[in-house]
């Protein structure tokens, strides 16, 4: 009961940080992904049939992620999470819906930006992270939210180690 308090604190705060550090105002429309996602997803779905299949999905997040090929440990991840989620269409296709897209996407850009597979995004990788997720400024930079995290996931080396349920919030704020 006490981590699951903790756990619901973390993630409203990271969402005011999120809103706060993005200078918006209000609250981020959680009910809908972040832009960038909307729109890969509407890329991807050429068909407008409201699913994409594995390897429209692997095509099109490499296009998104700018990438030749995603590293093993980030396609075996999205094998799996792919085969959890994917349902069959009418023509009895595997599909990914667009009600699990965003969730989809934010493990495989966590996943691509934990190089070392750890599990965990260290701060520079949380900020190269989000920023992927940015509209360009008008000099065409793509500058991150600032961000804040709890002192516990510091380590005695000083470095910061972030896990998904950390980042999912701060992803779920994103526009």
């Amino acid at each position: 009961q006490i981590i699951i308090t903790h756990l619901r604190r973390m993630a409203e705060a990271a969402q005011a940080i999120a809103a706060v550090s993005l200078n918006e105002s209000k609250r981020a429309n959680h009910k809908q992904p972040p832009g960038r996602v909307r729109h890969a997803f509407k890329k991807m779905d050429k068909d407008q049939s409201g699913g994409v299949s594995y390897q429209e999905l692997l095509d099109g997040l490499c296009k998104d992620f700018k990438v030749n090929e995603f590293a093993t440990h980030v396609k075996e991840k999205m094998e799996k999470a792919f085969n959890e989620h994917a349902a069959e269409d009418d023509s009895g296709t595997k599909v990914l819906s667009a009600k699990v897209f965003s969730r989809f996407y934010c493990e495989v850009l966590f996943a691509h930006y934990d190089v070392d597979n750890s599990g965990t995004l260290q701060l520079a990788e949380v900020q190269k992270a989000l920023a992927h997720l940015v509209k360009p400024n008008a000099n065409g930079v793509q500058v991150p939210p600032t961000v804040a995290y709890p002192p516990e996931f510091t380590g005695s080396d000083g470095e910061v180690h972030l896990p998904i349920q950390w980042f999912w919030p701060f992803f779920s704020a994103m526009e």
